[in-house]
């Protein structure tokens, strides 16, 4: 496949993302065309709201072509997320310049709390810096792993906000006959979630993998970032619940979780508190991943770092 240029991807994607009903006449000329073969190339499997792009990049020579064909050789499976989209935004809340920078850091955060996550890094051009995932249902050698969402293999319904919770996803990977470890590997990504304030955390945004044995696994940690909204009646709700509840959780509330997965007694306690002591150190993953202060600053007021009851 031909290289890809990210610049074009981006202005395009802001184009089609502001002008939605004047789209025939904003690809009149040829350049904006080729743009466009190149986006549809990239990107029209990628999945959720926010615009991002499959590819294939070559970590010695940052060359990027189309992720949904068999690559050259040098060349790696990622996901791209377009940071600086006019009109890019999830449900509610319009992304900002940066961010993508902000997921970074949640990354790498999560990462020291324990939780398995792909290898994550900044993509940057132009003064944007986008954000890179490596694929994780794909295989050095370019084969897919067969992977499904909790809310597929559950039959869900993604549009009921607050419907589901983390006790029937806990009950799934038991029916999947998932060892412990990924029981309690889930427990913290919700202890994560909740902590952290990453209120999307809906039933798409649990996966899982199959190898050619017929086996299941728990698929790594993705979309882990702060999502936010308190006066937001989608992202208010849509999280998943915990014995009921959406917030203002107490230590109760997580070992009855704990129980309902058969964890072992203070298993709970002892999780929580390590999610939150890492979660302490936001300062520390957020400089890292060079985020504004005032960013930090909001993200820092909205944590849930006071010990619960």
């Amino acid at each position: 496949t031909n290289p890809i240029e990210i610049v074009k991807l981006v202005e395009l994607a802001s184009e089609v993302l502001t002008h939605r009903n004047k789209l025939q006449a904003s690809f009149a000329d040829a350049e904006k065309e080729h743009a466009l073969r190149d986006i549809l190339r990239v990107g029209t499997s990628a999945g959720g709201a926010r615009a991002k792009a499959v590819i294939a990049w070559n970590p010695k020579t940052n060359e990027v072509r189309s992720g949904q064909v068999q690559a050259a050789r040098g060349f790696e499976y990622w996901l791209l997320k377009f940071d600086g989209v006019s009109g890019n935004k999830d449900k509610e809340l319009e992304d900002p310049q940066g961010y993508g920078i902000i997921e970074y850091a949640y990354a790498l955060m999560a990462r020291e709390c324990g939780i398995d996550i792909s290898e994550c890094r900044l993509f940057e051009e132009n003064g944007r810096r986008h954000f890179m995932t490596r694929r994780f249902d794909r295989l050095a050698s370019g084969e897919k792993l067969h992977m499904q969402s909790l809310c597929a293999l559950a039959h869900y319904d993604f549009n009921l906000a607050g419907a589901y919770s983390y006790e029937q996803a806990l009950l799934v990977m038991r029916q999947l006959q998932l060892p412990m470890q990924s029981i309690e590997q889930q427990f913290r990504r919700m202890a994560f979630n909740i902590v952290a304030r990453n209120q999307d955390d809906h039933v798409k945004n649990i996966a899982f993998l199959m190898n050619k044995s017929g086996e299941w696994s728990l698929a790594p940690a993705f979309d882990v970032t702060y999502s936010f909204n308190p006066s937001g009646a989608w992202t208010a709700s849509h999280q998943m619940t915990m014995n009921g509840k959406r917030d203002r959780f107490t230590m109760d509330d997580f070992n009855a979780c704990a129980r309902s997965a058969s964890m072992k007694r203070g298993r709970a306690a002892t999780i929580v508190a390590e999610v939150q002591a890492t979660a302490s150190k936001w300062r520390s993953f957020a400089e890292q991943a060079g985020l504004p202060e005032a960013v930090y600053e909001k993200i820092q007021r909205s944590l849930n770092l006071q010990p619960f009851a």
